[in-house]
């Protein structure tokens, strides 16, 4: 986070710990390619 805004590269996780999406941010905009995971942390 820069000044509250998101950037970078980021990564959710599910509650139990398993990634759920990921990629980057420019001034608080998703940008690019989002890889999405299924409940395995596979590529969905």
């Amino acid at each position: 986070m820069i000044n509250n805004i998101m950037e970078g590269y980021w990564e959710w996780f599910r509650k139990d710990g398993i990634i759920m999406r990921s990629g980057y941010c420019n001034k608080g905009k998703q940008v690019g390619e989002w890889t999405t995971y299924d409940k395995k942390g596979k590529v969905y």
